[in-house]
This record gives structure tokens, sequence and C-alpha cells, in this order.
């Protein structure tokens, strides 16, 4: 039982991060265009690092979208999180795998609904395991 609300909630805090994430790129590259022409920057690795950490968010999403959408299922039998969540986590994929991803703050925009889908997922997730829980004590 822990582990379903558990899952869930740790969905919440990546959904949360993952936008946090995409806001404060977002924000810092179009107040400080400079950024993109530092050349340290790109020597050093940090955009490199950058890519890797929305990859490692994005195969985390999945992983946790699949789990609490499955523990999910066969707790409550509602397939609404379900497909609210695998949308948020395919259009969140679509935002960082594609050529896309480069194309300026309409993708972080995209990105960012993407993330809020994955949250309203585990939220009503959670919702509907509280509720069969309690009327079932």
């Amino acid at each position: 039982m822990r582990f379903r609300v558990s899952t869930d909630r740790i969905g919440l805090i990546v959904a949360i991060g993952c936008g946090l994430h995409c806001a404060a790129l977002t924000g810092a590259f179009m107040l400080w265009p400079a950024l993109w022409l530092n050349r340290r920057l790109w020597e050093s690795g940090l955009w490199q690092s950058l890519r890797h950490l929305e990859l490692g968010l994005l195969a985390l999403t999945w992983t946790l979208v699949l789990a609490a959408s499955w523990l999910g299922w066969r707790r409550h039998r509602c397939l609404h999180p379900t497909a609210i969540g695998l949308a948020g986590a395919a259009t969140m994929t679509v935002a960082i795998l594609t050529p896309l991803h480069f194309s300026g703050a309409w993708v972080s925009a995209l990105a960012v609904a993407g993330g809020i889908a994955v949250a309203v997922a585990h939220g009503l997730n959670l919702r509907l395991y509280r509720r069969l829980h309690r009327g079932g004590a």
C-alpha cells in the first residue's frame, strides 16, 4: 500500500522539479541571450550536463508514470489518471527528444504543459486511492 502512495508522491515531486527546470532555463536564456554565445560554457560541458539532466528526468518520468498507472489501475480501475499521465509523458518526450527541443520558448511551454499533466495524473491517482481507502476502512 505504501509503495502505491510513494510512487505518486515521488512522481509529483519529479513533475514539479521538471517544470521548475524548464521554466528556469527558458527564463535564463530569454533574459541573458549571451549565455548561448559564451564559448567557455560550451567548452566546459555545461550544456551537455543539462541535456543529461533532461534525459534522466524524462526516463524517471516514464518509469514513475508507468508504475503509478499500473498500480493505480490494479487498485481503483480508473483509466483517467493513466490517460492523462501517458499524454503528459508523451508530450514531454516530443518536446525533449525531437529537433523541436531547440526551437525556443514554445517548446518549454509544451514541456511544462506535459509536466503539469503528469502532476495532475499523479494527484488524481492519489485522490482516487485515498477515496477508496477511506471508503473501505
